[in-house]
């Protein structure tokens, strides 16, 4: 019996023992700061803003190829920050100050076959903005976005057209030109032009005409006179003479032709 109590006192002993190094451990072990706890939220926090930002980035992408795509000239519109850069296919830039100026500008000067490729060439899923704030879809022609007040808005425009052949040769765009007025095609004239393209009408008014779409409105019948095809197809386009980047075909009656970035076009008509 004596042993027996003795063993009972040694097994107390013990569980006392292993109690206060269990004690003395977790004393030891120090509890997590509260501002690591902090830290985390916060980094969890920035992540998730990070990622919704890309995402409205990424979407607002796709939706500018979509409107490229489909030449949907009232999705872009609403997509723009203003004023808008707008630089056409001759190198020409402007401000574009509302969504009736770009309206203006026709979806034939905008959506160009060519930044249509551009725009809808990159990979929106795995493109970078730079600094976080501008995206670019196309270099040299293309668009670029800029994140304004949270949102990813159009800032510039950049439109390329394929130059006509023989465009910078003299006498090949003088005879394209005349073989347009010829068979009264407006709408080859209407990519021809640089705009605003002023017309003199054989009545006195004077219009300045925006963009090719507005051009195609006028029709051929009201554009195209008798006496101006005439005058502009009787001139011999082998004879013609540049005077400071400016041509003059016909007399009375034609179209001024006019160089730039070493195209030529047509930016003044006569009645």
């Amino acid at each position: 019996m004596k042993r027996q109590g003795l063993e009972k006192k040694a097994g107390k002993k013990r569980w006392m023992a292993v109690l206060l190094c269990v004690l003395a451990f977790t004393a030891a072990v120090p509890a997590a700061p509260a501002y690591a706890a902090t830290k985390r939220s916060t980094v969890q926090s920035r992540n998730r803003s990070s990622s919704s930002n890309e995402k409205k980035m990424r979407d607002a992408a796709r939706e500018v190829q979509r409107v490229f795509d489909e030449k949907d000239l009232d999705g872009l519109v609403s997509m723009c920050a203003y004023p808008l850069t707008f630089v056409d296919q001759n190198g020409n830039s402007r401000q574009i100050e509302s969504k009736k100026d770009l309206r203006a500008i026709g979806k034939d000067a905008i959506f160009t076959k060519e930044t249509q490729d551009i725009v809808g060439a990159v990979n929106s899923a795995k493109t970078k903005p730079q600094n976080n704030t501008t995206l670019k879809l196309g270099e040299e022609a293309g668009v670029t976005l800029k994140k304004t007040k949270n949102k990813w808005k159009v800032a510039e425009i950049r439109v390329k057209s394929s130059v006509p052949e023989g465009s910078g040769n003299l006498v090949q765009a003088a005879e394209q030109f005349q073989r347009t007025f010829y068979y009264r095609d407006l709408e080859a004239l209407s990519k021809y032009c640089t705009y605003p393209v002023r017309i003199y009408m054989n009545n006195g008014v004077i219009m300045d005409i925006p963009s090719a779409d507005k051009l195609m409105e006028l029709g051929e019948d009201k554009l195209f006179t008798d006496d101006m095809v005439a005058q502009a197809n009787e001139m011999d386009a082998a004879t013609l003479k540049e005077i400071n980047q400016k041509v003059l075909v016909g007399g009375t009656a034609g179209f001024w032709m006019v160089k730039k970035n070493g195209e030529w076009k047509i930016d003044m008509i006569l009645q």
